[in-house]
């Protein structure tokens, strides 16, 4: 029987990004919608809300027996003092609800501009983590109220809901399958590529991220 997992994006249309004119509501239904047809595309079956009522989410949720309760967020802090990066909130930072929650991490975290913030939190007593029956994933995706923050979350919307689609892949030990990066076409072969470095150090500290975010990279060395 395929895994159940029920989507439940921010309703704060009142936390206003830095840049934009828009809010977190908007963006997160955006990241929302892209995590549930990727999810699809994968074989889960998925739900996804868009209740006012954060209450009524938790109910439908269990009803819907849901095995992951995935609440996606942006996050912003009063004293602006942090540089932003993927958290990751959850009921406890044990067992299967670490696992995952280190899955989605993986996979979102080193995509994410900021760092400094990045890490799992403990927070039980947020009441989509304590009240859901299933494993609650509370995915604060990047910090909205810095310039840098807010500018990657509105051009990378549809990447980050696929990215926190993958954790969960991940964490289901299910292969994924998707377009590839390269595209062939009349023999000829389109490659992206990621940037150039001098140091050997950092061309393979840039190839680890491109992996952890789910795409193929191999490092080209070429003479000058």
């Amino acid at each position: 029987m395929a895994k159940k997992i029920y989507i439940s994006p921010s309703n704060q249309e009142a936390n206003l990004y830095a840049t934009g004119g828009t809010n977190e509501k908007e963006q997160c239904y955006k990241i929302a919608r892209a995590c549930y047809n990727f999810l699809k595309e994968q074989g889960f079956s998925v739900k996804c809300t868009y209740n006012e009522n954060m209450y009524e989410r938790v109910r439908e949720s269990n009803l819907f027996n849901a095995d992951i309760h995935l609440a996606i967020h942006t996050n912003a802090t009063v004293k602006h003092n942090v540089t932003g990066g993927t958290q990751i909130l959850l009921y406890s930072l044990t067992g299967e609800r670490k696992k995952v929650g280190q899955a989605v991490l993986d996979r979102l975290g080193p995509v994410t501009p900021g760092s400094s913030a990045e890490r799992l939190i403990e927070k039980p007593s947020f009441y989509e983590i304590n009240s859901a029956t299933g494993i609650t994933i509370y995915c604060e995706c990047e910090f909205h109220d810095t310039k840098e923050g807010s500018d990657f979350i509105i051009n990378n919307t549809k990447k980050i809901g696929e990215l926190i689609a993958k954790g969960i892949c991940d964490y289901y030990g299910i292969k994924i399958t998707e377009n590839k990066n390269e595209i062939i076409e009349n023999n000829i072969l389109y490659i992206i590529q990621a940037g150039a470095f001098k140091n050997k150090n950092n061309a393979e500290k840039q190839l680890e991220k491109i992996k952890k975010a789910g795409f193929d990279a191999v490092i080209v060395k070429k003479e000058n």
